[in-house]
């Protein structure tokens, strides 16, 4: 399903700079090329959630948009006096974890700053027409297999401007997605190559046991710095799972199996 890009004045690729966005993007400069719509009118967005992503994904960002020949755009969480609020600081403010129900590491880290990016891009653009890019795959989970390829956007459209969420790679396999990123010489994360089948938060709360012992392994100081909030608020991870079990396992030696996915 190719769009005509030109029915739109401002092209924003949504980019965690994982595998998926990554090809997400290859997609739109492909069509942008055979449609000869201008690069700079297409930009990538992410949303810098700090010491809680793997180290040098928003250099890795950097990277990717660069190799596609598009400017990219830096967004953080602001708590309400508008200073710049991690998300350890904002579990340990609410004193709860983010939940299948509350997943406000997504709505206020990733939906509430990326929003401010689409307004300071279309400021002065008048009445125009936006097409938000997604790397979001139907195999990737019950609820993004429900999601339709092409959809407006109400949350974000205004009375002067028209959004529009298009996913290019929803009906793409995982293998489909590596193939095209080996095939092309796509600049992908190193967490991958340590078998992290996702790059999300380097402990995402959906994680599967054996995901989060490989990420404990590799990055220790940020496991520690979890298990003191945990600590510290007395809540923990999961409902009944405590991340501190994580860096007990490993201190016991505990390797853990290859992990394929997990559903988010």
């Amino acid at each position: 399903m190719d769009l005509d890009f030109h029915k739109y004045d401002i092209i924003i690729i949504n980019s965690s700079g994982g595998k998926d966005s990554l090809v997400a993007k290859w997609e739109v400069f492909r069509i942008a090329n055979e449609q000869g719509y201008p690069k700079e009118r297409i930009h990538v967005s992410h949303q810098d959630l700090g010491a809680v992503e793997w180290p040098g994904i928003k250099e890795l960002v950097k990277r990717q948009s660069a190799a596609f020949g598009f400017k990219v755009h830096f967004s953080k969480r602001r708590n309400i006096n508008g200073e710049e609020e991690t998300l350890l600081e904002y579990v340990r403010r609410r004193r709860k974890w983010p939940s299948n129900k509350q997943r406000y590491c997504t709505s206020d880290f990733k939906r509430g700053p990326g929003a401010r990016v689409v307004t300071a891009l279309t400021k002065g653009l008048g009445r125009c027409r936006v097409l938000h890019i997604f790397g979001f795959r139907k195999q990737e989970s019950t609820y993004r297999s429900k999601r339709d390829q092409f959809s407006n956007n109400g949350t974000l459209t205004t009375q002067a401007r028209k959004d529009y969420d298009w996913l290019p790679i929803h009906t793409w396999s995982t293998a489909e997605v590596w193939d095209t990123i080996n095939t092309n010489g796509l600049p992908y994360h190193p967490a991958y190559d340590l078998g992290m089948p996702r790059l999300s938060c380097v402990f995402c709360i959906f994680s599967p046991f054996d995901a989060l012992v490989i990420a404990g392994k590799h990055n220790p100081e940020l496991l520690q710095e979890y298990v003191d909030t945990e600590r510290e608020i007395g809540h923990t991870f999961r409902d009944g799972f405590s991340i501190k079990s994580v860096q007990e396992a490993i201190g016991s030696g505990y390797e853990p199996e290859i992990v394929n996915d997990w559903v988010m």
